[in-house]
């Protein structure tokens, strides 16, 4: 059994670009950790002590979320005001080194650019879930074992009923043509991000990916846009949806 945690970036409204204040980010990212179950409890270990080393190290007390957003952006936050800019930055560094110094954990990963994308904004959410779902279950495939998602609690309604769509575990049976899941179980599982470290881990995975991706030039100085390629790229499976790089680009 294989557990795959999920957490989005971005949004899943239109985006335009001669009114880029007026409208939502230009991009919409959805990655997954993906743990074995027989090695989640070591896994969780490990993202522990990643946890309490930079508490130790007075950066982030262990019990307020590692949240990257914050990270970046602190909105007057005392506890993420208190770090240095230049110590936020590495700190994501270090959580993205954890994950993937990890040899447990492997990554899909799913971008849209909007400004690029043929996608009607209406199918942001759902083709980036069907292109995910069918990553992790190939994955799932080579491994011939089955799997289990968790999600963020985000656009739970909207989730929840697309995948009983993907799997055909809905009340009225109702399937999407071509796609078939078959190694992926039951309805998805929804998280507090709170409560969850491996969702907090998946969301160091969307907001490293973002900066390779999307780029911002006040940024750079902290090799922000580097993070992703150094530290998590070895582990990304590259599912035969996926580009040469394992990601998956709508």
């Amino acid at each position: 059994m294989y557990f795959c945690y999920i957490d989005e970036s971005g949004d899943c409204g239109a985006y335009n670009v001669a009114t880029p204040q007026k409208t939502g980010t230009p991009y919409f990212i959805l990655s997954g950790l993906i743990v074995a179950a027989n090695k989640w409890k070591i896994s969780l270990d490990v993202l522990k002590s990643f946890r309490k080393k930079i508490a130790r190290e007075s950066y982030l007390p262990y019990d307020i979320e590692f949240h990257c957003s914050e990270m970046i952006d602190p909105h007057k936050i005392k506890e993420y005001t208190q770090i240095r800019v230049a110590d936020r930055w590495k700190l994501i560094e270090q959580f993205a080194e954890t994950i993937g110094q990890h040899t447990a954990f492997a990554i899909v990963a799913v971008t849209i650019d909007k400004t690029k994308s043929k996608l009607h904004p209406d199918e942001y959410l759902t083709a980036g879930i069907t292109k995910l779902y069918q990553a992790f279950d190939e994955f799932l495939k080579v491994h011939e074992v089955n799997g289990l998602l968790f999600f963020d609690r985000a656009n739970e309604k909207t989730i929840n009923s697309h995948v009983r769509k993907l799997l055909g575990t809905g009340a009225s049976g109702q399937t999407i043509p071509h796609v078939r899941i078959g190694w992926v179980l039951e309805d998805p599982i929804f998280r507090v991000s709170f409560d969850s470290i491996f969702i907090q881990a998946a969301d160091v995975l969307n907001h490293t990916l973002k900066e390779k991706e999307f780029s911002q030039a006040s940024r750079k100085k902290y090799q922000a846009d580097r993070i992703f390629a150094r530290k998590l790229h070895p582990i990304c499976f590259k599912p035969m949806v996926g580009d040469d790089d394992g990601i998956i680009r709508l």
